[in-house]
């Protein structure tokens, strides 16, 4: 399960002070609220005053790749499955994918891609995120 963190940290400013600053991150492979807790204390140890403020479960079913380098950026993906029920109706699911890409014009050709696999998708929008990475 994929849930949506928002966490708040101090960081020294020129003057000395300290500023808080807010950052979001997504936490995949935790089933419970705590355990995404856990995660981000345990990975962002070394960060001054660190505070989980936010958690939600996520409507992000897959991250569909990994970051291959620090100019990528994470999007998502709205897609929507087509299918039809037992007594012939067509039915629509809609869901959502997050992946990593370096600008708009390669997300769409790397969600292009991804819809090719042979499912019966189309996808509906492409949005830019404020996701800084995925913690595992």
């Amino acid at each position: 399960m994929i849930h949506e963190v928002t966490i708040a940290f101090t960081v020294a400013v020129k003057n000395g002070e300290g500023k808080t600053v807010k950052e979001q991150y997504l936490v995949d492979n935790c089933n419970l609220f705590a355990e995404v807790e856990d995660a981000m204390y345990v990975g962002f140890d070394g960060y001054k005053a660190l505070d989980v403020i936010a958690v939600k479960r996520s409507r992000i079913k897959e991250v569909a790749n990994s970051r291959t380098n620090a100019e990528e950026k994470m999007f998502i993906a709205t897609l929507v499955d087509i299918f039809h029920d037992p007594e012939g109706n067509e039915k629509e699911i809609k869901y959502q994918v997050a992946f990593y890409s370096q600008k708009m014009s390669t997300a769409w050709a790397f969600i292009r891609e991804y819809v090719a696999q042979g499912y019966n998708m189309k996808v509906s929008a492409i949005k830019e995120t404020k996701f800084i990475d995925v913690v595992k």
